[in-house]
């Protein structure tokens, strides 16, 4: 039985393939991009597809050639002014090409099935347009979420550092998030102010301190005011307003400690003049972080 290939059809299947790579490439990588040029790539790229159905092509299709001619394309959709942007560009869209030839492939034998073999390998034929369309939509969903959580990790990872301090001849570390909304200073010395869980920060204080905080409410005057009139801490204590964590206007109970340590990317900064302001609730609902660290105290002097 013969079997008969419709050039146009390929290349128009191609050409909304390639440009929804493309496209979403530029998306994920927030790359600006312009449609003229991801038109022209897209163009050049169904071409290419259609010449490996002929013999007479066959040189256009060898690992390097395929390599070099997918570069082209990136450089014609995108013009990267940059070696490494060219290399970022290419590497996403290769990831998004696979994800989109998977999910259609994936869909399509889910549903058919693989039945026809040609000298034992196995091809699709009448690939139907509604699974292709449907591939498309999973597969930029799939793209889109886990490029974002990825993304999300990776930046969160970058932001968390290592923190060790120490209080009356104690000491405790813990994982701190650098956060560049925490804008918290002490109105009296206007030095900044890192905010850490109070059950991270519990071991750390004098017991009297604890019994305070335990039995008192959330915001509570008195005991603020119990916790500053203690005469042996007065000093080290502070009262630090704030207009978030939940609330528009409250206080937070801030104290002094003896050295502060920071580890971040191989640096070491030792801090002895910022204060800890203590949160009763947790900052992280998945226990990544404990603390949240004012930008300004990576600045090193």
């Amino acid at each position: 039985m013969d079997t008969y290939i419709y050039a146009d059809v390929i290349l128009v299947e191609n050409l909304i393939m390639n440009y929804l790579i493309l496209w979403s490439t530029a998306r994920l990588t927030r790359y600006n991009y312009s449609k003229v040029k991801l038109g022209i790539a897209s163009l050049l790229g169904a071409v290419y597809a259609v010449l490996s159905y002929f013999p007479e092509y066959s040189y256009l299709f060898s690992f390097f050639m395929k390599i070099l001619f997918s570069i082209l394309i990136v450089i014609v959709a995108y013009t990267p002014a940059y070696f490494h942007l060219l290399l970022k560009l290419t590497g996403i869209f290769y990831i998004v090409s696979f994800v989109f030839g998977g999910a259609a492939f994936g869909l399509f034998y889910f549903i058919n099935g693989l039945n026809l073999t040609s000298n034992g390998i196995s091809f699709i034929k009448d690939f139907p347009i509604k699974i292709l369309v449907a591939a498309i939509i999973i597969a930029y969903i799939t793209i889109k979420y886990s490029w974002d959580y990825v993304q999300h990790r990776i930046k969160r990872e970058r932001l968390i550092v290592r923190v060790e301090m120490s209080f009356d001849k104690k000491q405790l570390s813990l994982d701190a998030l650098v956060d560049t909304g925490n804008s918290l200073k002490d109105p009296i010395t206007n030095v900044p102010v890192m905010i850490t869980d109070y059950s991270m920060i519990r071991e750390l204080l004098p017991e009297d301190i604890q019994k305070i905080f335990e039995q008192s409410g959330e915001n509570d005057l008195n005991a603020i005011a119990e916790i500053m009139s203690i005469s042996k801490w007065a000093t080290r204590f502070r009262i630090i307003p704030f207009k978030s964590l939940g609330r528009e206007n409250g206080m937070l109970v801030g104290f002094k400690p003896d050295m502060l340590t920071i580890f971040d990317s191989g640096r070491r900064i030792q801090l002895n003049n910022i204060i800890i302001a203590i949160y009763r609730k947790n900052l992280s609902k998945d226990g990544e972080y404990n603390a949240l660290i004012h930008p300004e105290m990576l600045k090193e002097n």
